[in-house]
């Protein structure tokens, strides 16, 4: 017999009251998913000549490995209990990715049919969903627009609201009074987002407006990061188009923890991409990102953009390969700054300077 490691004993333990809760409560419905997504990555063009390229296998070239829980309980009267926690990991490794275990996402939520979800937690921002949405990559692989384009991803302590689906209007909206954590402290970002969508047949458009208020000791304390996104999609059966604009203007620098372009004072930023279903299982994407920062200090622009184009293929409805490669060109003002350069990732892999990369793999969801 195996033995089991403290570990793994440990991992065992963390599981073992949600498993437990399914099986007590047999009016609860209680899901496991997730994501074992492996593949080959190549990166090169970096701006430090002294580490030209680099390749290895890799986990989360195309999504991100998960493993997460999610249940429901139905309340009456048209009410419902729900709660998701996701843990990310390395399928190359094994070993616990992005932070803490429940890092990805963990919350509780009430739905009501007639009024909408409220739900509390560390959770996604809605501008991330929305631009994720928009997006040919879905803000996964080496392509994706985040590599360039500037967002915030989850927050911490996060109250947020989804509004029933009025003629194709949807609202969400969230508040956060310590979105990145610290609450002891009493020192941190408040945050605060609104997203009006539209959706009827083949059109989706949206708005998103977002505000990061600092009460960060130094220079930001009492400053604001307002930013703006607009953009949609229209599928036409044969090819569906993607565009996206946004705007960033910080009064003492963005200081947002996500995006770390502390020496950017105004950003313009967008997107323009396709998705072609080339057959019933294979399916073409391509996008090209640019953002433009004017530095805090009146100089020249920082300017950057990305081209990807990838390919991917459905062995069935649950498992995947793939292939996808970026190129980012950054300015000679970008490269100089210390914040304003663009680099390629995906997943949890990091950018590390290099401004060209390629993706293959294997994904499986469960």
């Amino acid at each position: 017999m195996k033995k089991l490691s403290l570990s793994t004993l440990a991992a065992l333990g963390l599981l073992t009251p949600l498993l437990g809760l399914a099986q007590s409560q047999p009016d609860s419905q209680v899901s496991i998913f997730g994501t074992v997504d492996v593949g080959y990555r190549w990166r090169g063009d970096n701006v430090d000549p002294s580490r030209k390229h680099d390749s290895a296998i890799d986990s989360g070239l195309s999504t991100p490995s998960r493993l997460g829980f999610q249940g429901q309980e139905d309340l009456g009267g048209g009410l419902r209990a729900g709660f998701l926690f996701e843990s990310g990991f390395g399928a190359d490794t094994g070993t616990v990715a992005g932070g803490g275990f429940w890092s990805r996402q963990a919350y509780v939520s009430l739905t009501q049919r007639q009024l909408g979800t409220l739900s509390l937690g560390r959770q996604y921002t809605p501008g991330y969903l929305f631009e994720s949405t928009v997006d040919p990559f879905g803000s996964v692989t080496v392509g994706q627009y985040n590599n360039v384009y500037l967002t915030e991803y989850r927050w911490d302590n996060q109250v947020a609201y989804v509004s029933p689906t009025l003629h194709g209007v949807t609202v969400a909206a969230s508040l956060a009074a310590n979105g990145y954590g610290q609450e002891a402290s009493g020192r941190n970002v408040r945050v605060a987002s609104l997203l009006p969508q539209y959706q009827n047949g083949p059109l989706f458009v949206g708005l998103h407006l977002q505000q990061l208020h600092s009460s960060l000791a130094g220079a930001t304390h009492g400053k604001n990061v307002n930013v703006w996104d607009v953009g949609g999609t229209y599928d036409f059966g044969v090819l569906k188009l993607a565009a996206l604009v946004g705007g960033r203007q910080a009064s003492a620098g963005d200081f947002s923890p996500d995006t770390g372009a502390t020496e950017a004072e105004r950003t313009r930023q967008w997107l323009l991409g396709a998705t072609v279903p080339l057959s019933a299982a294979d399916a073409l994407r391509v996008s090209y990102a640019h953002r433009a920062s004017r530095p805090l200090d009146g100089g020249e622009q920082a300017v950057a953009g990305q081209w990807a184009l990838g390919l991917e293929h459905a062995l069935s409805k649950r498992t995947a390969v793939y292939a996808v490669f970026a190129d980012v060109q950054n300015n000679a003002a970008a490269k100089a700054s210390t914040t304003l350069a663009s680099f390629v990732g995906a997943g949890y892999n990091a950018g590390n300077g290099y401004q060209r990369g390629f993706g293959a793999g294997l994904r499986h969801n469960f």
